[in-house]
């Protein structure tokens, strides 16, 4: 994001938050956060504020959340690896089809979740939905895993370029109607 402005690191100043983004930027502690685009602007939205957000996919598609295994799983018991893949994607699946009833069985599960604001939390439930809108559903797209690996280069957390056709695959993808 930085450098999509046109700065660089020491143009700002850095400060580790935790997680209380929402308090820190209400209580004026801090002036910009980084936060979960499908959490903190709802919440600051239902508590009357007024939110710019600025969404690093604006500017520049990067790899997000995923499932990993090793080597030896994928090769040992890659039906294992399907079996997962499927498991989570039908999961996905079942939570964009009845939010709802995702939603009462999250509540189950989820740590205090059943005494949460119910309507700021199916907010950011739906919020998050609309970001998994792929097609295919789990698809990991090349060119974010390109760009990723050059921010990592960038920013010296990689020293060496890697190859990347060795680092995700598609090749787990589950479709609807597939067993």
């Amino acid at each position: 994001m930085l450098a999509a402005g046109g700065l660089r690191e020491n143009d700002v100043t850095l400060e580790s938050i935790g997680f209380n983004q929402v308090e820190s930027l209400i209580t004026g502690q801090q002036q910009a956060a980084v936060i979960y685009v499908t959490n903190e602007p709802v919440q600051l939205r239902s508590l009357g504020y007024d939110v710019d957000v600025i969404g690093v996919a604006e500017y520049l598609s990067l790899v997000s959340n995923g499932l990993i295994t090793n080597e030896t799983v994928l090769k040992e018991n890659p039906e294992l690896v399907r079996k997962m893949v499927r498991a989570i994607l039908r999961g996905v699946q079942a939570t964009v089809t009845d939010v709802e009833e995702a939603y009462r069985i999250s509540t189950q599960h989820v740590e205090n979740l059943s005494q949460a604001d119910q309507e700021v939390q199916k907010k950011v439930l739906q919020t998050s939905i609309e970001l998994y809108q792929k097609d295919p559903l789990g698809y990991s797209d090349p060119q974010a895993w390109q760009n990723m690996h050059q921010v990592l280069l960038d920013m010296g957390l990689l020293t060496q370029p890697l190859d990347l056709s060795q680092a995700y695959s598609n090749d787990f993808l589950w479709r609807e109607g597939q067993e």
